[in-house]
């Protein structure tokens, strides 16, 4: 029994590492030019990738610029010997039917390289760009969790300020209805006061009008 508990722990351990993607070696473009990158397939959209990856090198005190598909940060330290980069990223969606799933391309230059003049082979920096990737994918998920609460948050606040409205909408009819009731009841005895009043006019005027006969 101890023996087939241990074999289920395992084989539910090797699952779960077998889903966590993994970053491997890949081929970027930048301006038309292939070199090798660090890549990694992630089950999330390119835009929370993107956003994901420019608040965690914010956290570091890096800022991204634009440079043609890619968001450069300069003068990275990375790896477990804390080498300096310039790194090249970007997140692009699988495919047109994969919506909510992404590639990203990592590529590691020297601080101040033109990728222009860079050889085709040149492999620079890409354990330590896969080294972060794999790392990076617990904090996606993590960013993308505190999204999601966040989101939820706001449309729990949206209906809860609806329903406010709901009931204050509800709390005004109950006092026009009310008073429109109120109303209903005055203009009932109205039309009692005057079918009395009309009677009693009718039997004055017959009145008259017996004494004018006479």
């Amino acid at each position: 029994m101890k023996r087939i508990f241990t074999l289920a722990v395992v084989f539910l351990m090797a699952m779960f590492t077998y889903a966590q993607p993994v970053a491997m070696d890949g081929i970027a473009e930048y301006q038309k030019k292939k070199m090798p990158a660090a890549v990694i397939e992630l089950p999330y959209s390119a835009e929370i990738v993107e956003k994901a990856i420019e608040d965690n090198f914010a956290q570091k005190g890096f800022k991204g610029a634009k440079m043609k598909d890619y968001t450069l940060y300069r003068k990275v330290t990375m790896g477990p010997e804390n080498n300096l980069y310039d790194v090249y990223v970007k997140a692009e969606r699988r495919s047109r039917k994969e919506k909510e799933a992404s590639i990203v391309y990592m590529v590691m230059a020297r601080s101040n390289e033109l990728l222009s003049s860079r050889t085709p082979d040149d492999r620079h920096g890409i354990a330590d760009g896969k080294q972060y990737l794999n790392e990076f994918t617990p904090y996606l998920d993590a960013y993308n969790l505190k999204l999601e609460i966040i989101a939820q948050d706001e449309q729990i606040k949206k209906i809860e300020k609806k329903h406010e409205g709901l009931l204050r909408d509800g709390e005004n009819l109950r006092k026009r209805k009310q008073k429109l009731e109120e109303e209903i009841l005055e203009n009932e005895n109205a039309v009692k006061k005057q079918i009395l009043d009309l009677g009693k006019m009718r039997e004055a005027l017959e009145a008259l009008k017996g004494r004018q006969g006479q």
